[in-house]
């Protein structure tokens, strides 16, 4: 009998430490002129686990004009061709690649496209409170957004900066809005390059959310979908 209890007081504190572990997903990408890189980590339970995604994205492919020419009738077929390489690579703890994978990436047909958005509509319809629910109790701790923009005319370096300006206060309004950010002190800059074109961003994100609100956000998913 004593046995019994002792296994039930370990199964008790094991669920207890499960979801009141607070995992931590960090999201970064930066643009310096053609170096493209999209970072995503997580970690739990101060770094014991660690897995990290990097992309050194998206290397669009060069269009061959001599064989358009050569095969006119291909023509109409072109948006068919793979349009990016992507290189991922995941890591696990102290760096130690778990795995390395290239492909080639092709642009589904607009059709194709429409239906994908329009499902995707109808389920973010559906689970929005569940959705709501998971954000709100998402912290986001680390909000780090520079830009350096410009173009060959002063007046549309102005243009674009303003622009991007008016970007980056709406996506800041819309995470306020979604994200719990109490402790979280954004920094956004956008800054102009009047003598040439040029663009150059860096995005450094931490978020924080405890495994039971995850394991909460579950069970009301499913309980949306077996009504």
């Amino acid at each position: 009998m004593g046995r019994a209890y002792l296994l039930v007081i370990l199964a008790i504190i094991f669920l207890l430490v499960i979801f009141l572990a607070k995992m931590t997903m960090r999201l970064s990408y930066r643009k310096q002129g053609r170096d493209d890189r999209f970072a995503l980590g997580f970690t739990l339970w101060h770094g014991l686990i660690h897995y990290k995604l990097e992309i050194p994205i998206i290397k669009m492919q060069p269009y061959d004009k001599e064989a358009n020419r050569r095969r006119p009738f291909l023509r109409p077929l072109r948006w068919l061709r793979p349009a990016f390489k992507i290189k991922a690579e995941i890591e696990g703890k102290e760096g130690r690649p778990l795995s390395t994978e290239k492909k080639k990436v092709r642009i589904p047909a607009p059709a194709r496209v429409l239906d994908i958005l329009h499902s995707a509509i109808i389920k973010i319809k559906r689970y929005h409170p569940v959705i709501v629910y998971l954000f709100r109790h998402i912290k986001l701790s680390r909000f780090h957004w520079q830009t350096e923009i410009g173009a060959e005319d002063p007046s549309q370096t102005g243009i674009l900066t303003g622009t991007a300006w008016g970007i980056k206060g709406f996506v800041l309004s819309f995470a306020y809005q979604m994200f719990a950010v109490h402790e979280a002190n954004p920094v956004i800059n956008v800054t102009p390059n009047f003598k040439k074109a040029c663009f150059n961003t860096s995005l450094d994100c931490i978020f924080e959310v405890r495994i039971g609100y995850i394991i909460f956000t579950s069970l009301k998913a499913l309980a949306i979908r077996l009504k």
